[in-house]
This record gives C-alpha cells, structure tokens and sequence, in this order.
C-alpha cells in the first residue's frame, strides 16, 4: 500500500470516527427530548390501563391508583422546569451539531488527506458532547426521581397485565371473593407437559396446554386448538415452600413447589423464563404473609378472613380435626366422605 493510500485511510477514518460521534450526539438529544413526551403519554395512559385491570377482577396492589395520581400530581410540579431547559437549549444544539455534519461530509473531498486539519471538529465534537451531557444532568435533576418510580408502576402495572391476559382462557371457574394475584407460564419437568401456574389469594392452579387437531388434510393438520385443562387446585395454603434452583442442565434457573399433604411432601419441578421466577416467589410471599388478605380486607372490609372451622359432620356427626389450609373452601369428612363447608 503507497503512503497516499495509507495517509487516505487514516483520514477517512478518522473522518467516520468524528460522524459517528455526531450521530451518537443527535441521539442523546433525542433522547434527552423524548424523557418529557415518554412521561407525558406514560403517565397520561396509567388511569384507564389501571382501570382495566380492576374491571378484569384485578383487585390487588390497591396502591397504583394512588400511588399514580401523586406522581402525576409531582409531575406536573417538575415538567415546566425540565421544558424550560430543552427549550432554551436544545434547538441550538441541533443547530450546531447538523453544522459539524455538513462540515465532515465537505472534508471527504479534501484531497490532502491531512488528519491535522480535522483538529478543529474533532474539538467542536468533544465541546458538543460535553454541552449535551450537561444538559442530559440538569434536565434529570429537573425531573428527579419520577422516572424510576414510573418505571417501577408500570412494571407492576404490566405484571397484572400479563396475569389477566393469561388467564382470560382459564379452564378453572372463579370462587366468590377470589383475585388473581399472578400468573406465568411454565414446564412441569415432572411429566414434561407445557401450561400455565397461577396464584390466586385462595389457590395454586396449574393448567396444562396442549394441541387438540382439529382439521386433517391428507393425515398433516391444518388446524389446530389449544386446549388448557386443570392439572392442580390446591388451596393456596397448602403450598409449603416455593424456591428457586437449577433444574436442569437445558432448563437452567426454574422453581421447586412443595406442596404439604396427607401422604408426606410433594414437589413439583418447574422450568421458568426469565424473571417469572422471582416474580413467583415474591407473590407467593406476598400471599403467605397475609399482605393479600389486608389488602383485600380493606378494599371489602366486610368480608371477614378468619375462617370458623367446622368441628362435626352434619351426616355422621364425626369430629373434624383435619388442618385447614388458607384458601380451603371445604372439607371432606374422612369416615362418611360427606362436604363439609367451611363457614367464614
């Protein structure tokens, strides 16, 4: 390669490096601009995706109204002071960082390939970027925290979300007083069968899903439904422990569920995606601590939570002296078999 070569490729990359840190500064003003207009439609659609869910029997985390009409309440507070300084500053900026780009594409036809001369936008690029970052730093300041705490409702806010869109296919019929609390999606290692696990402030449900065929064209289907079916109901107090490990070479990271029961523990071996699986065991802990029953008591403070446990069969008269688990809606006698309910 002649040294005219070697001089040529030097300049044009130093050239592309420059643009590229050009185009990265239109981004960060991008960027910069689009905080307010995020928040803005963020905060402006949390009321009716609330109300959704509420209207779908999603009674728990009672706080996100609340909690979504005093950030609003802040937001409004903070926003005139974050729009005062992309105003005042941002235009200018565009302004100047559109100036350095027409610059670079007028040097690639500089003949003398003199990397010296691209000195002075290199500056003017460096100058540039400095400027953004502090307006990057002002403009947060001006907004505060409101962007992790949005951040933090809307994640809950979609988690319920993803819970009632799951379940609008449930094979299982719905008790009184029952709310989903959380749902995901998950492989039964044990029997190697796909569904879908489900907490409710009363029961554990999994639902297994499989393909049910129903058009064949030359023995190859050509149309098919998923069909889910109920493969556990458990009273949500019957699950002993929910913990995370690794449950399989393939599987990677998943969820051990014991279950107590009359003939010993039971376990069930889940494979999980993603963050489903801390998800789990934070709502199962949220029910087990009795958060759900609170939250729910004060939505409905009619509704009691205690329960009277039922001591005599009506049919035999034998005594019940079985536990009665959380989210149990009845007993079955062990002499005569007859249903006893569980008067709350």
């Amino acid at each position: 390669m002649s040294n005219v070569d070697t001089k040529r490729m030097a300049y044009m990359n130093k050239i592309d490096l420059i643009n590229g840190q050009a185009q990265s500064l239109c981004g960060n003003l991008d960027a910069i601009s689009r905080k307010v207009t995020d928040i803005d439609e963020s905060l402006n659609g949390l009321p009716a995706r609330i109300l959704q869910l509420r209207n779908m029997n999603y009674r728990l985390m009672a706080n996100l109204e609340k909690d979504s009409s005093l950030l609003s309440e802040k937001w409004l507070a903070s926003k005139p002071g974050a729009m005062e300084l992309l105003d005042s500053y941002v235009p200018s900026l565009r302004s100047e960082v559109r100036v350095l780009l027409s610059e670079l594409t007028q040097r690639r036809s500089d003949s003398s390939f003199e990397t010296t001369r691209l000195l002075g936008l290199e500056t003017t690029a460096a100058s540039l970027n400095s400027r953004i970052s502090s307006l990057t730093g002002r403009v947060s300041s001006e907004i505060g925290d409101t962007e992790s705490r949005l951040a933090l409702i809307k994640e809950n806010v979609g988690m319920a979300e993803s819970t009632v869109n799951l379940l609008r296919g449930s094979s299982f019929a719905w008790k009184e007083g029952e709310s989903p609390v959380v749902s995901v999606r998950a492989k039964d290692l044990n029997k190697d069968v796909e569904g879908i696990m489900s907490l409710t402030n009363l029961r554990f449900i999994y639902e297994t899903e499989k393909d049910v065929v129903l058009k064949k064209t030359l023995f190859i289907a050509t149309q098919k439904k998923k069909v889910r079916e109920t493969a556990i109901d458990k009273p949500v107090g019957m699950v002993d422990r929910v913990t995370k490990g690794r449950v399989g070479i393939l599987a990677g990271q998943g969820l051990y569920i014991t279950f107590k029961s009359e003939g010993g523990l039971q376990e069930m071996k889940l494979d999980t995606k993603g963050s489903d699986t801390d998800l789990f065991i934070r709502f199962h802990d949220f029910i087990s601590s009795g958060q759900a029953d609170q939250e729910l008591a004060k939505l409905e403070p009619e509704i009691k939570t205690e329960k009277n446990i039922p001591s005599i069969c009506p049919r035999c008269g034998a005594p019940y002296m079985g536990e009665i688990f959380r989210g149990q809606t009845s007993v079955q006698c062990r002499y005569c078999g007859t249903s006893i309910p569980i008067v709350r």
